[in-house]
């Protein structure tokens, strides 16, 4: 049983924020702002034995009704809880920077999370039917395999070839690179006269379960698009290690996980993650696409947290190609009904209008026709998509920027659409929306970012608007240098103003004798008044150099270093500088 939305969660940060600002105030010189260890690059939530943990069973009519009528989790317009001080998100068991934080090689980007390069199976024997999904296929293993490795199997459409498996190929390589957890996803090719059925084999579920009969081989089959060869091209998608605990929730905490102390809608992840969405038209990105699954021995077990079903995106609804209003509005959505009618029909829907790829059938309905990234909406409301932040949106908009032509073109490519218009019409619709997602969330707030000194102690930084080609004109900067009292945050400013275009030098005479410094960033363009609103980048000196320790993003709503940890209190809960928690994350004053 879950306890309700997110009142354990809020009750937690409660007691630990009360606990912990009082032992701060009491400790004051002994809670410096930035600690040794900062910034937290790996959030350790895998310390606490979760094996006590069930499943949770989470129906997707129930996750419907809840988001739709009830508006579950906190709404506060408050900063991720999951930053650490350089305000990116540390690996965990949620998210493992990929693409974001390193180069990746253009085989690494297609491989995605497969083990080997192609599997290679023809001797499938079906264990079991399909639980859930309105896609055709069944759950198989290979009659040669000892240790029965389970492989969802998936087939596409009649009328439409190659859609639904070429956007699960795509969307797994590329949440993969962005730095979610996905299952091995490979592309086969199903020989019917080689398939067989496990005496053991059931279908449906609770009292309707029953043994897997030929005939629902043959309405699988039936319902699938053949290939020209008289065979079928399916994905299969290995299924993950560990202990199967159902779907997360885009709100509250897992009950009976004691590392899940981050409410789900403050999670930047899951906030970004309607970046991510809106780019790739990933409508159905709800709770039962998600799987949380128990790993580890028995005493050291912990919650591993998987996005999944990536077959529902890119133009496909699985078993036929999206409808036109798939991404432009709710599912349930009066307003613009009532809009239509009110006018007489003089005002339609701007779906309406949109030039899907009708002449391409695996093509499903992708298109960056009258695509406005912010006015994106998925199959239904969630609390995490609903709290996401311009700040949230930068930091995925950067990931998104770093999918180059090139790399797309690559993991279009593993789809291996037999028609090359296809794959030029999704190669080219992707990068189309890719750059309107940067056009989008990348110049509504300061752009500069990674901050650095280098040996020869000059300051560089990047502006991640220019470097993705959102601007024509280059930005001036106006920079501010201070000494920083890690004690007290106290800022000084010790330079005059200046103003550069690219790099500059650091003040060493005035910065001299510092533990700590910083330097306050605006960014100046005639065409995003926005930019002038400052960054904050605070180092520290190590060794006659220094390094980036955290990052202050000034925006409308005034943020500081909090110097509180968001973390359980318990008789276990560890010290304050308990490095498992990303800590002394922004927060609203």
């Amino acid at each position: 049983m879950r306890s309700k939305p997110t009142f354990r969660a809020l009750l937690t940060l409660f007691v630990a924020t009360a606990s912990l600002t009082a032992l701060a105030s009491a400790n004051d010189a002994l809670a410096p702002i930035f600690l040794a260890d900062d910034p937290v690059v790996a959030d350790h939530d895998t310390r606490r034995d979760a094996g006590r943990a069930v499943k949770d069973r989470l129906s997707g009519y129930a996750d419907f009704v809840v988001n739709l009528i009830m508006k579950p989790g906190d709404r506060a317009n408050i900063q991720a809880m999951n930053v650490n001080t350089l305000d990116e998100v540390p690996d965990s068991s949620w998210f493992t920077n990929r693409i974001g934080a390193r180069a990746m090689t253009l085989d690494e980007l297609a491989r995605g999370p497969n083990r080997a390069a192609r599997l290679d199976i023809d001797d499938w024997v079906i264990v079991a039917g399909k639980s859930t999904g309105r896609q055709a296929g069944f759950v198989a293993v290979s009659a040669s395999d000892p240790g029965r490795q389970r492989y969802q199997i998936e087939f596409d459409p009649k009328g439409n070839p190659e859609m639904a498996t070429g956007a699960e190929i795509i969307g797994t390589a590329i949440y993969h690179a962005i730095g979610f957890n996905v299952v091995e996803t490979y592309l086969v090719d199903v020989d019917p006269a080689r398939l067989s059925i496990a005496p053991t084999a059931t279908v449906g579920r609770g009292l309707e379960k029953r043994r897997f009969m030929k005939r629902d081989l043959e309405d699988v089959l039936g319902r699938s698009a053949k290939t020209p060869n008289g065979r079928y091209r399916a994905t299969a998608s290995r299924y993950a290690e560990g202990r199967d605990l159902g779907p997360f929730r885009y709100y509250g905490t897992r009950p009976d996980d004691p590392n899940d102390i981050y409410p789900h809608e403050h999670r930047r992840e899951l906030r970004g993650n309607r970046v991510f969405c809106a780019w790739l038209n990933h409508d159905d990105s709800r709770a039962v696409n998600s799987l949380d699954m128990l790993v580890g021995p028995d005493g050291q077990q912990h919650v591993k947290h998987y996005m999944f079903d990536f077959g529902s995106m890119l133009g496909s609804g699985t078993n036929e190609e999206d409808l036109p209003w798939v991404g432009h509005e709710y599912v349930v959505e009066p307003n613009p009904g009532l809009k239509t009618l009110g006018s007489f029909g003089l005002w339609r829907r701007p779906f309406t209008r949109v030039q899907a790829p009708a002449h391409l059938p695996a093509a499903g309905n992708f298109t960056a026709d009258r695509f406005v990234p912010d006015l994106w909406k998925p199959h239904y409301p969630n609390a995490a998509f609903t709290n996401m932040r311009e700040d949230d949106a930068f930091w995925a908009a950067r990931i998104v920027s770093r999918f180059s032509d090139e790399a797309i073109r690559r993991i279009v490519e593993t789809a291996a659409y037999s028609d090359p218009a296809v794959t030029d019409h999704m190669i080219g619709t992707l990068i189309k929306r890719r750059d309107l997602v940067l056009r989008t969330w990348l110049t509504r707030t300061n752009p500069v970012a990674g901050a650095r000194v280098d040996e020869q102690g000059r300051l560089r930084f990047d502006n991640a608007a220019a470097d993705a080609g959102v601007t024509e004109a280059a930005p001036r900067y106006d920079v501010y240098w201070f000494r920083f009292d890690n004690e007290t945050g106290a800022r000084r400013y010790v330079a005059h103003t200046q103003t550069v275009e690219t790099a500059t030098l650091v003040p060493e005479h005035a910065l001299a004798g510092a533990s700590f410094s910083g330097v306050e960033i605006r960014t100046l363009h005639d065409a995003y008044p926005p930019w002038e609103m400052p960054v904050r980048f605070y180092f520290r000196g190590t060794g006659g150099h220094w390094r980036p320790v955290g990052v202050e993003r000034v925006a409308s709503t005034a943020v500081r270093f909090d110097r509180t940890l968001t973390c359980p209190v318990s008789e276990d809960a560890g010290s304050p500088s308990d490095a498992r928690c990303p800590r002394r994350v922004a927060t609203a004053r």
